[in-house]
């Protein structure tokens, strides 16, 4: 499977659908499960491709609700071992 089939296909499939996605949301969207499942962002850098983790922080990289409870638990577990 290529780049360009799966660029294909899911033109297809958001056609069919009529759901407005592009292949590339679905980069995104990886990247963005990964760090809310605790992926380290120089693996998802990795992953991804990209030269610079700048990329994938700021552009692939979504702060989500799970993200913020996550970091709200970490803190209280912070505090409480204090």
């Amino acid at each position: 499977m290529t780049p360009n089939s799966i660029k294909y296909k899911s033109a297809h499939i958001a056609k069919e659908l009529k759901i407005p996605f592009n292949f590339h949301s679905l980069r995104h969207t990886h990247a963005t499960m990964l760090l809310e499942n605790g992926a380290k962002p120089k693996e998802i850098q990795e992953r991804l491709g990209h030269s610079r983790i700048s990329t994938t922080l700021a552009t692939y990289s979504h702060v989500t609700q799970k993200i913020k409870t996550n970091m709200v638990d970490i803190f209280e577990r912070i505090q409480q071992n204090d």
